[in-house]
């Protein structure tokens, strides 16, 4: 038993490692709270630290802070956007600082800790659309992927496992975007 619970928190501590936000950030997020959750009623849920993720449709700049229009997509084990092609709605970040826009800018996946405002209704196209917003505590912005090359790939190949094979034998493992 004990064997059994000390690889439950090994297995544990190994996945909050893998998160790419602060300890400190990462204790205080609600994990129960989801967009869809907040999107409904975000005003009675003001204060609480959310974790989303998503890529960013557009990046304003004020004299005191960053706006960061962001299409939600949820997270994988790694706290990254999954399926930034699925998504159930948009949500805006307001940073305290400068944010660079050509770094910041459309297409970018990011994952967002911070506190809940509110939910403000802007213009999206024709319509009146309710954002649900959050004060950014942390922002990680992350690397772009070649998509020549799944982010995966000892999944689905090599597609023979024989005695012969080798890593090196698949050149496209060596521009693999996570080093080893």
């Amino acid at each position: 038993m004990r064997r059994l619970s000390a690889v439950l928190l090994a297995v544990a501590g190994i996945l909050w490692a893998c998160a790419p936000l602060s300890k400190e950030v990462m204790r205080q997020v609600d994990e129960n709270l989801t967009y869809q959750t907040v999107y409904k009623n975000p005003q009675d849920l003001v204060g609480k630290m959310v974790l989303w993720g998503g890529v960013i449709v557009k990046t304003t700049n004020r004299q005191d802070e960053t706006i960061l229009e962001v299409r939600q997509a949820e997270l994988d084990i790694e706290k990254r956007p999954k399926n930034p092609d699925s998504s159930a709605g948009r949500f805006i970040v307001r940073h305290a600082g400068f944010l660079d826009p050509v770094i910041y800018k459309e297409g970018r996946e990011i994952t967002v800790a911070g506190e809940i405002t509110g939910k403000e209704t802007l213009p999206l196209g024709g319509i009146q659309y309710g954002y649900p917003v959050i004060r950014a505590k942390e922002i990680h912005l992350w690397e772009k992927i070649d998509p020549r090359y799944d982010r995966y790939p000892y999944w689905d190949y090599p597609p023979y496992w024989g005695p012969y094979w080798s890593p090196y034998a698949y050149p496209y493992w060596r521009r693999w975007p996570y080093r080893w």
